[in-house]
C-alpha cells in the first residue's frame, strides 16, 4: 500500500530528502567544523567536540522524526477495513504493538544511523570517530522513544473507516503526538548532554560524563518507548468497532 499510493510514498521520501538538505546546511555553515583546530584551551575544544556530536544528533533526529510520524503514528490506521484479519488471527495485542513498533523504528534507526555516519565522516578537518559510538546510542534511544509516543498516539486516535490516507489520524491527535514527541525529545537530549557537560566540568573524563548521561536519558526514553504503548493496550483489541 505504501508504495502503490503516490501520497504515501512521498510521506516516506521526504525525510531522505529532507534529511540531505539539513546536512548539507551543517556541512556548508561549517557547525561540523572540527574541535582539534587551533590552539583554545582544553575545554573549549572539548565544548566543540560535543556540539558537534549533537549537531549530527540533531539532523538524524530531524530525518527519523519525520519518517516515524507515518510509520509510528498511522501503524494501525493504515490497515484500515483490513484490520479484522489482524483482529481474528492467533496473535495478543502485544505482539501487534511490538510488529507495528519494529516496522517503525527499524527503518528510522537505520536511516537515523546512516545520517549520524555520513556527517561524522564528512566534516570539516578530518573524520570524527571518537563520540560516533555515543551519537549512535543516543540517536537510537531517543528514535525508540518518539516510536512509543507516535505509536501510542496513533492507537488512541486511530481511524479504520478513511478513505484518503490524509484522514488516518485527526489533525488534533497529529498535533499532539507532535507535541509530546518534541517535548520528550528536548527532555531526553537534556538529559544526555546535562551529566556530560557538568562531569567535564568538574574534571571527570568524557567517557564518564557520556556513560552517565546514556543511563540516565536511556532510562526516560526507554520509558516513553515501553510504558506509553503498554498503557493503550487494551485499545488495540477495540480498534474498529465504533
Amino acid at each position: 500500500m505504501l508504495r502503490r499510493d503516490l501520497r504515501n510514498l512521498s510521506q516516506l521520501v521526504t525525510p531522505l530528502v529532507l534529511g540531505v538538505v539539513y546536512a548539507l546546511m551543517v556541512l556548508r555553515s561549517g557547525g561540523l567544523a572540527s574541535a582539534e583546530q587551533g590552539n583554545g584551551p582544553a575545554w573549549l575544544a572539548e565544548g566543540m567536540r560535543n556540539a558537534a556530536a549533537y549537531a549530527r544528533i540533531g539532523v538524524s533526529l530531524s530525518v527519523g522524526w519525520t519518517l516515524l510520524a507515518r510509520l509510528a503514528a498511522m501503524g494501525f490506521s493504515q490497515e484500515g477495513k483490513n484490520y479484522w484479519l489482524l483482529k481474528v488471527a492467533p496473535v495478543s495485542s502485544g505482539q501487534l504493538l511490538a510488529a507495528k513498533f519494529l516496522a517503525a523504528y527499524l527503518p528510522a534507526l537505520l536511516l537515523g544511523w546512516a545520517f549520524v555516519g555520513a556527517l561524522a565522516l564528512a566534516q570539516c578537518g578530518g573524520p570524527d570517530l571518537s563520540s560516533l559510538w555515543f551519537s549512535l546510542a543516543v540517536v537510537g534511544l531517543c528514535l525508540a522513544a518518539m516510536a512509543g509516543i507516535y505509536l501510542a498516539f496513533g492507537v488512541s486516535a486511530a481511524r479504520m473507516d478513511w478513505e484518503d490516507p490524509r484522514q488516518m489520524v485527526s489533525g488534533v491527535a497529529g498535533c499532539l503526538g507532535a507535541l509530546a514527541t518534541g517535548l520528550a525529545t528536548v527532555v531526553g537530549l537534556a538529559l544526555f548532554a546535562v551529566p556530560q557537560i557538568g562531569l567535564a566540568l568538574l574534571g571527570w573524563p568524557t567517557l564518564a560524563g557520556q556513560v552517565l548521561g546514556l543511563l540516565v536519558g536511556g532510562a526516560f526514553s526507554l520509558a516513553c518507548a515501553l510504558v506509553l504503548p503498554w498503557w493503550v493496550r487494551g485499545r488495540v483489541a477495540r480498534l474498529g468497532e465504533g
